[in-house]
C-alpha cells in the first residue's frame, strides 16, 4: 500500500485542541504575513528561510522548488502519528513539493486553499549546525517561532502554532538538483533539513490525520448544537459563542492532509 493511500486510510480522529482550550481563552487573534513586494535573494541562511517565508505566503510553487536541496528531508514532530508511515519512507524533496503544490495550487484530499498566512521570527538568528560532522562554515542552523494560517474554501481555518528548526547549506557545498541548472555558489544557501517542532504547543500526542471533510462535520454540529442551545433557553446566545475557533494541528499533519 503507499504511503498517499495509508494516509488517507487511517480512521478519523477529532482534532479540535484548540476547540477546546478556547473555553479557557481566547485564540490567538488573525495574523499578517510580513510584507515583502518580490522575492527574497537566499544569499544568507536568513534569506533562505526568507525565501521559505515569501514561498508559502505567495503560493508560489515555481519558486519553492528553488528552495531545496536535493537532499533535503522534512521531519515529523517526535510523537506526531501524522508522520508513521513517512518513517521509512520519508519526506524527500519531491514528495515535499507535491504536498506543497496540493496546498498552493489545489489537488490532493484536502479542501482546496484560498489562503495561507505564514509568520517566522522577525529576527532569524543563526547558529552552527548542531548536526555531527557538519562544518559551520558550509552548514547552519535556524530555530524560529512559526504562526501559520491556512483557510479553505468552505471557510476552515488551520492554525500551526510552535517552532521549526531549518538546516541550511552554502550552495559550495550543497547537492544542487540538476533540474535547476545551478552551479555551485558560495552566495546561495538551501534548505537541506526541516524538523517540525509545532507538536510542543499543542502538547501531548497528535493523532494521526483526520478526514477534513469529518472535521468540518464536527464544526458544524458544534454550530447548530449551539444554535439549538440558544433557541431553547430564555436568554439569547450571545454572538461570540457561535464562533468555532481555528482547529490547531501540526504542520506536519497539515501536510499529511495535502500529500
Amino acid at each position: 500500500m503507499t504511503i498517499r493511500r495509508l494516509v488517507r486510510a487511517w480512521p478519523a480522529a477529532l482534532l479540535l485542541l484548540g476547540f477546546a482550550g478556547g473555553c479557557s481563552k481566547p485564540f490567538r487573534p488573525a495574523i499578517s504575513p510580513p510584507s515583502v513586494a518580490s522575492a527574497p535573494t537566499p544569499d544568507s541562511p536568513q534569506d533562505a528561510i526568507r525565501l521559505f517565508e515569501w514561498c508559502w505566503n505567495e503560493r508560489d510553487i515555481a519558486t519553492y522548488g528553488r528552495v531545496f536541496t536535493d537532499d533535503f528531508r522534512f521531519i515529523f514532530a517526535l510523537g506526531d502519528s501524522a508522520g508513521n508511515p513517512f518513517r521509512d519512507d520519508p519526506v524527500t524533496r519531491e514528495v515535499e513539493l507535491a504536498m506543497a503544490r496540493h496546498l498552493f495550487v489545489g489537488g490532493g484530499s484536502g479542501w482546496p486553499v484560498i489562503s495561507i498566512v505564514l509568520v517566522l521570527d522577525p529576527t532569524l538568528r543563526v547558529s552552527p549546525d548542531s548536526r555531527p560532522g557538519k562544518n559551520a562554515k558550509w552548514h547552519k542552523e535556524i530555530l524560529t517561532s512559526v504562526d501559520l494560517a491556512v483557510t479553505t474554501e468552505d471557510s476552515t481555518e488551520y492554525r500551526i502554532l510552535g517552532n521549526a528548526r531549518f538546516f541550511v547549506v552554502r550552495g559550495d557545498s550543497a547537492l544542487i538538483p540538476q533540474e535547476l541548472g545551478l552551479a555551485a555558489d558560495s552566495t546561495r544557501w538551501y534548505i537541506d533539513r526541516w524538523d517540525d517542532e509545532t507538536l510542543q504547543r499543542i502538547g501531548g500526542t497528535a493523532h494521526g490525520p483526520a478526514d477534513p471533510g469529518d472535521l468540518r462535520a464536527d464544526r458544524a454540529l458544534g454550530r447548530l448544537t449551539a444554535s439549538t442551545a440558544g433557541r431553547s433557553s430564555r436568554r439569547p446566545v450571545a454572538p461570540a459563542a457561535l464562533v468555532v475557533p481555528p482547529l490547531q494541528l501540526t504542520w506536519g499533519q497539515l501536510k499529511a492532509w495535502y500529500w
